[in-house]
């Protein structure tokens, strides 16, 4: 199922129930329901960065065919060469330390140690991703100012819902509506699918690589 539809199942299961309008006080299922929508769409939008950048890691892995590396595949290759362990580089021999080899030997050390300990969508935890993959964060963060931001407000909305009861902190939640809900759940979405639109479609990277594609 798509991000967009996720996040429209969970509106529609959640939200779609509560009656009380601004500036009425929600009731305490409302409130309930508030917070799971703030708290599982998290989950659903963490869930698509993470294949977003592993996506990105793997598209790029598959320029190491390529006669000349395109700038994005050395920035990977760099980064992985920082992050992978000592450990794993001794134990391949020389004959099979070709640039596929080390790559494929990098991914499982960049799921393990960024994509399965992230955790959240804050600009931290972009960058994070993004330094695993060889991103330039100036880069990225100078093209994405307003959506780190949503993403910041989506990571600390989700952090109040997930660490306050909705039963014994009225003076918090009451002021979290389906309204503001939505708009920071829908900001986080349309700013995580902007970066992934970014990253398939960098002209520094992709318009190299079918330049130099063999046939």
């Amino acid at each position: 199922m798509e991000l967009a539809a996720q996040v429209a199942a969970l509106e529609e299961m959640l939200l779609s129930g509560i009656e009380t309008e601004f500036p009425a006080p929600l009731k305490d299922v409302e409130k309930v329901a508030v917070s799971a929508y703030l708290v599982l769409s998290h989950a659903c939008i963490e869930e698509y960065v993470e294949d977003v950048f592993l996506s990105h890691f793997d598209r790029v892995s598959e320029l190491s065919r390529l006669p000349i590396a395109p700038r994005a595949l050395a920035s990977l290759t760099f980064a992985s060469a920082l992050f992978l362990p000592e450990a794993k580089i001794k134990v391949m021999s020389y004959k099979s330390r070709t640039l596929k080899g080390a790559l494929a030997a990098a991914r499982g050390t960049y799921v393990g140690s960024f994509i399965n300990r992230n955790d959240g969508l804050k600009a931290s935890n972009i960058k994070r991703l993004a330094e695993g993959v060889g991103i330039e964060w100036d880069r990225l963060e100078a093209r994405f100012v307003d959506e780190l931001v949503d993403l910041d407000t989506l990571g600390a909305k989700r952090g109040e819902a997930g660490h306050i009861s909705p039963f014994s902190a009225p003076a918090v939640t009451e002021r979290i509506y389906p309204s503001q809900a939505r708009q920071w759940v829908g900001a986080g979405r349309d700013a995580i699918v902007a970066i992934q639109r970014f990253l398939a479609h960098d002209a520094s990277w992709q318009g190299l690589a079918e330049a130099t594609m063999p046939g």
